[in-house]
């Protein structure tokens, strides 16, 4: 009897172990948990407003949530204006940890005059170890509320720092902010098991449960 009490119990804490497990929660990476400077590969060319009344380059990436609507305004987007046709402004982003990126949010300007083209991404792990590409066409901003254009990434794995470069086809890069929402690249010591495999757990625990009754009778 103690022998079958004590093999249920392990198989009981198997089953609760097994089921207890919650993937990560998704989570929006913004100003309050990135940083953002501008690289050394950014073409010759005028920031405008960019870097104006006051505010620096982390106004990119300032949107609270990837629902939030934006406002252009001249303290609230980012204007550069490259010196030839093919020059852009370049972005370096630090995570401070690794993340499995899957959706990429950005606020474009509003009128082909100005907007964003092209974003050409590098993504590299925490040992700046390159373990992705990514180009991507937005489009226009909503007005007169911009809202972000929700693109899903091909989940780029364990990325910690990310390289954008940012062009328009007239060389204007007009935009209002950029974030990504990812998980934390970690470990998961209790996935989710298949529910095949709890149905065959819990059909176990019931026959030893029952098998142990009739030795018992």
């Amino acid at each position: 009897m103690n022998k079958l009490l004590i093999n249920s119990g392990v198989l009981c804490a198997a089953i609760l172990g097994l089921t207890s497990y919650v993937g990560a929660a998704p989570v929006y990476l913004n100003n309050t948990n990135i940083s953002v400077a501008v690289g050394s590969g950014t073409s010759p060319g005028s920031f405008n407003n960019t870097f104006s009344g006051g505010n620096t380059i982390e106004k990119v990436i300032d949107a609270p949530s990837a629902t939030a609507t934006e406002f252009h305004n001249q303290n609230t987007h980012i204007w550069f204006t490259a010196d030839n046709i093919g020059g852009g402004l370049e972005l370096l982003f630090d995570f401070g940890q690794e993340y499995d990126i899957n959706t990429l949010h950005f606020w474009n300007y509003t009128s082909e005059s100005y907007d964003v083209d092209n974003i050409n991404f590098t993504f590299f792990n925490s040992s700046n170890t390159q373990v992705g590409t990514l180009g991507v066409q937005p489009a226009l901003g909503s007005s007169p509320g911009i809202l972000a254009q929700d693109i899903v990434l091909a989940a780029p794995l364990n990325v910690q720092f990310v390289t954008a470069f940012l062009t328009g086809d007239n060389r204007q890069v007009d935009f209002q902010n950029l974030g990504f929402t990812a998980e934390v690249s970690t470990p998961r010591p209790n996935p989710v098991p298949e529910p095949g495999l709890v149905s065959l757990l819990a059909l176990g625990l019931l026959g030893m449960l029952v098998g142990g009754r009739s030795r018992l009778l």
